[in-house]
């Protein structure tokens, strides 16, 4: 697997139902939501990308509106944890529900949240190397599967006995895109099991970052 996230997703009602009716991209209220999350930069428009790529360089950030669903792909959101994530991006300003998606294939690191009114109701962040970084709240429902091993990170006939046993009783990146789906509607890789859309029907607005410094210095 080669996918990356970093992503978050401010909504008011169901996002794959909206994500999936091939919604307008409104890109004024995109760039005016971008300027209140990051009132630190300033933002220079670049050509459009899509859903099917949210893990842009720090000197970038994706973005789009779409009908009460607010996509916003940018390096803050690739944290180890969670629910550490800076307090101003927890803000019902632009949705009552946030969802957090984050995943990295080169250390097989998959993590997620879930805030509804600006509390946490569920939180997960583990890699093979680093175990279970954070484990808060109930489990979803589309991750009860995996827990309960269903889907085996090794299958069975491979099976070594001479190796180390597997961390998790699944690989994360499976789950993470197990999680894209429920979340979202969409996969990227591995088994696509019927998504409601292609992530690359989804446009959003590409965006270089300069941070704006202070017109006082020190000397």
């Amino acid at each position: 697997m080669g996918a990356k996230t970093w992503m978050i997703v401010y909504s008011e009602g169901n996002a794959p139902e909206v994500l999936k009716s091939n919604p307008k991209l409104e890109e004024n209220r995109t760039s005016e939501f971008l300027a209140r999350l990051f009132p630190d930069y300033e933002l220079s428009p670049m050509d459009d990308g899509s859903l099917s790529f949210t893990s842009p360089e720090e000197d970038e950030i994706y973005a789009g509106f779409f009908n009460g669903v607010f996509v916003v792909a940018a390096t803050e959101f690739g944290i180890d944890y969670p629910t550490k994530i800076p307090e101003h991006f927890i803000t019902s300003e632009f949705g009552s529900t946030i969802q957090l998606h984050a995943m990295h294939s080169a250390v097989d690191w998959f993590a997620f949240a879930v805030w509804k009114n600006n509390q946490i109701k569920r939180a997960l962040s583990l890699s093979p190397d680093s175990g279970v970084l954070e484990d808060i709240g109930e489990r979803f429902e589309f991750e009860n599967p995996y827990w309960e091993g269903k889907h085996p990170a090794i299958d069975p006939e491979d099976y070594d006995e001479d190796e180390e046993e597997y961390p998790f009783p699944f690989h994360p990146l499976e789950l993470g895109e197990a999680a894209l789906k429920d979340m979202y509607g969409y996969q990227l890789e591995g088994c696509i099991d019927d998504p409601l859309f292609e992530p690359e029907e989804i446009p959003l607005m590409r965006f270089k970052r300069i941070q704006i410094k202070p017109w006082w210095k020190f000397w």
